[in-house]
């Protein structure tokens, strides 16, 4: 009976080992580009080819940003994508007065 019990229990687990080796893949998807941030001290950081879906903060505040990546950036006012944020479409610069940017997501 103890056996038929192992055996039962390692058919599902059998299964599931097969189905992960040989299901299909799931990569991240990566913004291709360069997405620039102007720092408030007038120098520039980067982030090259972003991963999408993927919270990237600035390590200053930025007054504007430049999106040469192929996927729209969604720009927060705060650290951790979080608070007030905009959308900047691929291939479009934006500068901002008072609004300062914090940090970055890729893929809307």
């Amino acid at each position: 009976m103890t056996k038929l019990l192992s055996a039962t229990r390692a058919v599902p687990t059998l299964c599931a080992a097969l189905l992960l080796a040989v299901g299909p893949a799931t990569d991240a998807r990566a913004a291709t580009g360069t997405f620039v941030y102007d720092r408030i001290d007038g120098s520039h950081g980067r982030f090259v080819n972003p991963t999408d879906f993927v919270c990237y903060d600035f390590d200053t505040p930025a007054l504007g940003v430049d999106n040469d990546t192929d996927t729209a950036a969604r720009v927060f006012d705060n650290y951790g994508c979080a608070g007030v944020s905009e959308v900047v479409p691929s291939h479009t610069a934006i500068t901002w007065g008072r609004y300062r940017a914090q940090s970055v997501r890729f893929g809307g």
